[in-house]
């Protein structure tokens, strides 16, 4: 909520008619909350990486024929929800994985799944927004994920003798062993979904491999694996393009959502605890956000196209 509220000012003061009395309210604004500082603090930062990264576009939105308040919080809104480039790229390793999916074999766009027959009669899914790379030869049969998320279902291979499969992230290998198994890379970790059979995970900074099992779930990094968690079947519903929560919380379910559509998508610590059940379709989020104000006490606010908000439903009006 902060950090809308601040694009909003962001966009308010940038605007050509922009008055003194708006910037009177906005340092009244400003001056009620700490959290209110740290919000305008990231729109500032979010406009600098902005600026640098695309200074026509920017241009475009400042100048006096573009300095519109709609454009400069669509901009904002758009960049803030982290589907912006500059903030993905502050290490070389991010960097190597940017360029790489850009580049990538298979590719998916937002909102978009596919499917893919591999050469040894393996199948490859992949979910929204992901990239991945597929090399078979002699020795491997191995597929690198750069972005995203993915699922195999192995076969068995007929090349003799018959050859492993890995998947490889930043963090590590992956070595199935006879299975169907889930990978998605987020916030700088790997989580490994295990649904059949086994995985041998080999982080890159650790010499000992861990196995996963059958029904659960691991997150790790190059040094660390985590303990395992309950894992099953509802975890590979993106793959029939559904969502399938057993009581996830709202801002959870929402954060997940998110990744199947463009521009932000945010929810209001009044009703983040809501719990859900049910399944979702993912091939059309607006249809969702309708049946959560039809269910639940929330109100959807579109802000704009790529900025909408659930919030807490107004109190009727008394009698």
């Amino acid at each position: 909520m902060q950090l809308q509220q601040a694009a909003e000012w962001f966009a308010t003061l940038r605007a050509e008619d922009a008055s003194e009395a708006d910037r009177v309210r906005w340092r009244q604004w400003l001056n009620q909350d700490d959290c209110h500082h740290a919000a305008w603090r990231r729109v500032e930062a979010v406009n600098a990486e902005f600026n640098l990264l695309s200074p026509v576009i920017d241009h475009r939105v400042l100048s006096p024929q573009g300095r519109s308040r709609r454009r400069a919080i669509k901009t904002l809104a758009w960049v803030a929800a982290g589907v912006g480039v500059a903030g993905t790229l502050g290490q070389s390793g991010q960097l190597r994985d940017y360029v790489a999916a850009l580049h990538a074999q298979y590719r998916t766009g937002i909102g978009q799944t596919r499917q893919q027959q591999l050469a040894d009669g393996s199948t490859l899914w992949l979910n929204t927004a992901s990239a991945a790379d597929v090399d078979f030869d002699g020795a491997w049969r191995r597929v690198m994920l750069h972005r995203g998320e993915l699922m195999i279902q192995t076969a068995h291979d007929a090349h003799l003798p018959p050859r492993p499969l890995v998947v490889d992230v930043r963090a590590g290998r992956l070595q199935a062993l006879g299975t169907r198994f889930l990978v998605r890379l987020v916030d700088g970790a790997t989580l490994l979904t295990v649904l059949q059979g086994q995985v041998r995970i080999t982080p890159a900074g650790m010499a000992a491999p861990v196995v996963v099992q059958a029904g659960t779930r691991v997150r790790f990094t190059a040094d660390l694996v985590e303990a395992a968690q309950p894992a099953d079947d509802s975890m590979a519903a993106w793959s029939r393009h559904l969502f399938m929560p057993d009581g996830v919380r709202l801002d959870d379910f929402l954060a997940e959502l998110g990744r199947y559509r463009h521009g932000y998508l945010g929810c209001a610590p009044e009703v983040a605890a809501l719990r859900l059940v049910g399944v979702y379709p993912l091939d059309d989020t607006d249809r969702v956000l309708q049946a959560l104000e039809a269910t639940l006490p929330v109100r959807v606010r579109r802000i704009l196209p790529w900025w909408v908000s659930v919030d807490a439903a107004p109190a009727p009006a008394p009698a």
